[in-house]
């Protein structure tokens, strides 16, 4: 037993060093530091940007500002009532064509969906310079001797459904149009219209970014200057009007002409717009068919309308190819209201009644 004592007494020392650091100082260890993440190194989201069409303003899904839009000519005589497709348009120009008679032509940014559109109808030179201000793909069913002339020389990209060699392909004769006269059933399709964009070899795109002078926000400012316009006529040299009336209950105007609602008739439904432009230009008649010319290179004046509301604007347009541009008379530039646009050319000297 005595031999055993030295043993276990070594051992139990041997176990109570165990129980320490060989550099145990008997103070109590510091807690591991934390390292906090330097706020300006955290990668930041950014909201998404919001895309708009550059004809309306709108919200869209896709980027559209690269493509090219379409210029249609549209029959506006009453036996050829309701145009087909003109509800999808983002802009819609009224013109006089010759005699009594005006023309649509309609701006889509985007074919796809718009389904039937017409009746068609033919060119003029005014109607090509507003379909180059847009860098647009004109649709058209003939056109005047200097219209064709102009075409060639300004090379402009057309689709014809007259003298095209494809026209059978691209257009066709409605049935029930025919008995109001063979020259107020011709249409087309917005699916047929864009594949003869890609067969005819038009590049479908902008070469490069393309400025269509418009500017939107939500709310249009007319300041103390403006006057009442829930009511407006425009009328056309006083020979055709189409008046617009303003609701205010869903903020868009609707038009009426030839003793009807101006209506879409693939939907059956009132054209609405945001705003109305009416721009006064310098006019002349050429020949005995009371074809005209007018003079869209300069700059004039007109008026703004939306909201029931309208002021004095001044209108510009550089050459051909170039976008129109609009101000304020003091030479500010003009917000348009989000949404669809129609825009009246008028002769100078034409009286527009608001109310």
């Amino acid at each position: 037993m005595k031999k055993l004592f030295p043993v276990i007494l070594a051992l139990l020392m041997f176990l109570t060093a165990c129980g320490k650091s060989s550099t145990d100082t008997g103070v109590s260890p510091e807690p591991p530091s934390v390292q906090v993440p330097d706020a300006s190194s955290e990668p930041t989201s950014e909201a998404p940007q919001t895309i708009t069409n550059p004809l309306t303003g709108e919200t869209v899904e896709s980027d559209i500002s690269a493509n090219r839009p379409y210029a249609v000519m549209l029959n506006n005589i009453k036996v050829a009532l309701p145009q087909c497709g003109i509800s999808k348009a983002d802009i819609l120009y009224e013109i006089l064509a010759e005699g009594n008679i005006t023309r649509f032509e309609a701006i889509f940014s985007d074919l796809n969906g718009v389904g039937a559109i017409g009746s068609m109808r033919s060119s003029r030179p005014y109607y090509i310079e507003v379909a180059l201000s847009y860098d647009a793909i004109y649709v058209h069913a003939g056109g005047s001797d200097q219209a064709y002339s102009d075409i060639s020389s300004k090379g402009v990209d057309n689709i014809d459904g007259v003298r095209g060699a494809y026209s059978s392909e691209v257009f066709y004769r409605d049935p029930n149009r025919m008995k109001y006269g063979t020259e107020h059933s011709l249409f087309t399709t917005s699916d047929k219209v864009v594949e003869y964009t890609s067969k005819l070899g038009y590049d479908s795109q902008h070469d490069g970014s393309f400025d269509y002078g418009l500017s939107f926000t939500e709310t249009p400012e007319l300041g103390s200057s403006a006057a009442a316009a829930a009511s407006v006529n425009v009328s056309f040299e006083g020979i055709k009007d189409t008046t617009f009336t303003y609701h205010s209950d869903t903020g868009f105007y609707t038009g009426y002409q030839y003793g009807t609602d101006l209506i879409d008739g693939t939907t059956g439904e009132a054209v609405q717009f945001k705003n109305l432009l009416v721009l006064y230009a310098d006019s002349k008649i050429l020949d005995d068919y009371g074809r005209r010319a007018f003079d869209l290179e300069g700059s004039g004046t007109g008026h703004f309308i939306v909201n029931g509301k309208t002021i004095a604007i001044k209108w510009s347009h550089s050459g051909t190819g170039s976008c129109f541009k609009y101000t304020l008379e003091d030479g500010t530039p003009l917000f348009l209201g989000i949404g669809k646009t129609y825009i009246g050319i008028v002769p100078t000297g034409s009286t527009i009644t608001m109310q």
